[in-house]
């Protein structure tokens, strides 16, 4: 980047600061005298969700705490139950129908007011709410989302603000010693606390877990924690270590927390006697959870975030954030991505550029990665990292641009005992292909280059070299040695069931899908200038769709080809075209448009660089074709043979075990081994 870039660049991050800053705050107000009227909360037979409110005086707060609900309805099934703990002041919340008011005749504390309403309630699950709360759109859902994408989980809990909009908690954990450590000292919109991930315990004022243990008993606090203090704490130990549940906070849970108000209620418990019952409960705690505490060896918050995954942690690193669903390289790199998260390490990813505004931001802090975006004025990535300085063992880089940029930075700030460099595909091999088509093109002379020298240094300096393909880790020995390199190729499975899917006569037209890459371009003007004129002489009914974003570099128009551009869902494509077909003159790598293609069961025609890697045979698992003659003549072959259009759909399958999620993983294996 050049100076005059590089300041253009600075100026816009500050501005992009400036205005961050702004928007993440926020203050809530609870008006002395409020408004109060009738709200009527919807019934549910069979409510997934019972929502425990306890409260001890302070009516407003709790008026206004309901009133949020009502304002934020909940997507899933739930009840309230409101249970008034003999509050000196009285006041008749009645006027709120279709809520369960439980009214103590004496005054049992917060812990037994809890347990009494979990026998009464009638949901799957307990959320407990305290009265000093407002909550916000998608409170209970986000919390529900977590039990059910995630495997194991016990409880989960919200991200807690101030009234003024900062961070109160972001979940809590222990550190060596027993240690409590609060997830706080942070803006509430910082990268680190903006992911779905492991602790020890969440707050007892917004937390949803299961009513029943896997053997039908209740969850329910230990009555030797009363009348309060560390019952949540406990409750959120016994689900992980007794019932071997984990525990998960999210920040798309938010909650604000007028923290304090609920604490101060009973204004004849005098500071010392609360304190007196905090260090008679933590004592307590200590002594049933010895044994579980003594094995937390965590020195930090970030180190014990890290222990919870088995002391195991992986960074990756890449210009931008995966675009998933645009094309097959980044798919592979985020079904990587998953898979690590599936193994449970503490996975971090890092686009040193991005912003929060990203629109996969959110998708991958909910597969529970932490993902960087620009937070601060200056050195925010710095800052950033030195976070896992002592406690990441992997870096992955993904390409040879992003390896040779970073490698070296990283390894002073990190130490990883591993660097990884994933090659995605032969850049420079893909750029001398094209060369032989375009020999006078000086640009791609400068690419082929600037690959190959990337490339060397990566793979000559990378502890392990991750090729896509046999025949690309073959090439390769001629950089580096066979020992340190892991074939991980793209990651394919099917993705509808044969027996829901379109059959042959109720298909039409031809599909290619692509980016806006050079291989991509030629492609599609081979087909439009050579290919379809020979199909459309005896076939002129054929339409070719073509799906992605190559249609930016692309102007030209024709009556039979329909440019559709990026397609966030390309389901329909799949199901309702006859064929792909992906003429492919250059490029390298294994090309994620054939798999995706068996994804669907749909029968492809390609060229041998489109079947490169994928160890496909002719007239099996597709049709193989070079020039434009063979091309159109297998095209018609196939779009009007009913038997071999069945034949290939049937061997769509057996083509995508080389590509499964278990050699996935049997890689990762192979990688462990290494370090």
């Amino acid at each position: 980047m050049g100076l005059k870039k590089s300041v253009k660049y600075w100026i816009n991050k500050q501005y992009y600061i400036k205005e961050l800053k702004k928007d993440q705050r926020f203050t809530t107000e609870i008006p002395s005298k409020p408004v109060f009227k009738e709200i009527v909360f919807p019934i549910y037979d069979k409510p997934i969700v019972t929502i425990i409110i306890p409260y001890y005086n302070q009516q407003n707060y709790t008026w206004e705490c309901l009133k949020s609900i009502f304002q934020n309805l909940p997507d899933i099934s739930f009840e309230i139950i409101l249970v008034n703990d003999n509050s000196s002041e009285k006041f008749d919340f009645s006027f709120i129908k279709n809520i369960h008011i439980v009214n103590n005749t004496e005054n049992i504390g917060f812990l037994n007011s809890v347990n009494k309403a979990i026998n009464l309630a009638n949901g799957e699950y307990i959320y407990l709410l305290n009265n000093d709360t407002i909550v916000s759109k998608g409170f209970l859902d986000e919390l529900y989302y977590v039990f059910t994408t995630y495997d194991n989980v016990g409880a989960v809990g919200s991200k807690l603000l101030n009234q003024d909009g900062s961070l109160q908690e972001a979940g809590c954990v222990f550190t060596k010693d027993c240690t409590i450590s609060q997830i706080v000292k942070k803006e509430h919109y910082y990268p680190e606390v903006n992911y779905i991930y492991q602790v020890d315990y969440c707050s007892g004022c917004s937390i949803l877990f299961k009513k029943h243990k896997d053997n039908n008993e209740l969850n329910r606090f230990d009555i030797q924690f009363a009348p309060a203090y560390f019952e949540e704490t406990d409750l959120c130990f016994d689900l992980k270590y007794r019932q071997g549940k984990d525990i998960y906070y999210t920040p798309f849970s938010q909650i604000v927390h007028f923290n304090g108000v609920s604490y101060n209620a009973k204004k004849e418990e005098t500071l010392t006697k609360k304190q007196e019952l905090f260090a008679k409960n933590l004592k307590l705690f200590k002594q049933k959870w010895g044994i579980e505490i003594n094995k937390i060896q965590a020195e930090t918050t970030d180190q014990r975030l890290i222990e919870l995954c088995g002391n195991k942690s992986i960074i990756f690193f890449y210009n931008k954030l995966p675009a998933y669903d645009n094309n097959s390289g980044e798919l592979r790199l985020t079904e990587i991505i998953k898979a690590y998260k599936n193994l449970n390490y503490h996975v971090t990813l890092i686009a040193p550029k991005n912003r929060i505004t990203n629109s996969y931001l959110e998708y991958f802090q909910k597969l529970g990665v932490c993902t960087f975006y620009e937070y601060l004025p200056n050195r925010d990535l710095i800052k950033f990292l030195r976070k896992f300085s002592e406690n990441t063992a992997i870096s992955w880089f993904y390409t040879a641009d992003v390896f040779t940029k970073y490698y070296k930075k990283i390894s002073s700030i990190l130490k990883p005992k591993i660097l990884i460099y994933d090659m995605v595909d032969i850049s420079h091999l893909r750029f001398q292909r094209a060369m032989q088509n375009n020999e006078k093109n000086s640009s791609l002379k400068k690419a082929y280059k600037n690959a190959l020298k990337n490339e060397t240094i990566a793979s000559r300096t990378a502890d392990v070299v991750i090729p896509i393909s046999k025949e690309e880790g073959k090439y390769m020995e001629k950089f580096c040695s066979n020992e340190k390199m892991v074939i991980i190729s793209n990651i394919h499975y099917p993705k509808v069931n044969t027996e829901n899917i379109p059959i042959f006569d109720d298909r039409s037209g031809l599909l290619f899908i692509g980016s806006h890459h050079h291989p991509n371009i030629d492609s599609v003007q081979f087909m439009i200038d050579e290919i379809m004129p020979l199909v459309w002489q005896t076939h002129p009914e054929i339409l070719l769709n073509i799906v992605g974003d190559v249609n930016l570099k692309i102007t030209r128009s024709h009556p039979k080809v329909i440019f559709h551009g990026y397609v966030p869902d390309v389901t329909s494509q799949f199901l309702n075209n006859r064929i792909m077909i992906a003429p492919l003159r250059y490029g390298a790598g294994v090309k994620g448009k054939i798999g995706q293609a068996f994804e669907y069961y749909l029968p492809v025609v390609t060229s041998k660089i489109g079947a490169e890697g994928m160890e496909l045979i002719d007239n099996k698992n597709v049709l193989l074709a070079e020039d434009a003659k063979e091309f159109a003549e297998k095209i018609i072959q196939l779009y009007t043979n009913k038997n071999l259009w069945k034949k290939l759909q049937s061997n769509s399958e057996d083509s995508l075990k080389p590509f499964s999620k278990d050699e996935l993983f049997n890689k990762i294996k192979e990688i462990e081994g290494k370090f």
